[in-house]
């Protein structure tokens, strides 16, 4: 419910949202071309799988992405990915909006 509610925000101002609940899912998207891919949210915990295998694709090639998380804290996603920023759920659209907005060009 709240992915939905988020992903309406980021189409309201404008964004395609794809959505991937698994490692697997999210692994497909960070590979895939088609579309190329802007900028992504990742939330650390995809059903009990940590999605830095799909962050470390996106970072390989240059897409940028932040986490938005309930489960990640900055002091350890910062050695990892020291450019992606961490937004703590619960968090409301427009500043997920905004921070997005900032990684990109």
């Amino acid at each position: 419910m709240v992915a939905m509610d988020l992903a309406y925000e980021l189409e309201k101002a404008g964004a395609e949202v794809t959505f991937a609940s698994t490692l697997a899912e999210a692994l497909a998207i960070a590979n895939s071309d088609d579309p190329p891919h802007s900028a992504a949210v990742l939330d650390i915990n995809l059903r009990g799988e940590e999605v830095y295998p799909a962050a470390e694709r996106l970072a390989e090639t240059g897409v940028p992405f932040l986490f938005c998380t309930g489960h990640g804290k900055l002091e350890d996603v910062a050695p990892r990915f020291p450019d992606a920023p961490v937004l703590n759920k619960p968090i409301i659209g427009r500043q997920l909006v905004c921070a997005l907005a900032a990684l990109l060009p």
